[in-house]
């Protein structure tokens, strides 16, 4: 059953593709490392804040709307302050 998030485990198992989408929140800051932040945030996409999957016709996509409290544990996690 998909978490409250949108996360969903037997989908996950079927992406073939990923994206992510930032939100109004965080789409013009330049206080982190960008790729970083997408590589950590798809790594750890049972705990993002919104996960969406779509159907393709090799599997599944799987969208991660980056927000605020995203980017926030992943400053935390890197050690990294938030200007």
């Amino acid at each position: 059953m998909p978490s409250p998030n949108g996360f969903d485990s037997r989908l996950d198992a079927l992406v073939t593709e990923i994206r992510t989408a930032m939100s109004h929140e965080i789409a013009s800051s330049s206080d982190f490392a960008r790729p970083e932040f997408i590589s950590w945030l798809h790594e750890h996409a049972s705990e993002a804040a919104q996960v969406r999957y779509d159907r393709t016709p090799t599997g599944f996509c799987r969208t991660i709307v980056a927000c605020e409290a995203d980017l926030q544990r992943f400053l935390a996690g890197s050690g990294k302050e938030s200007h």
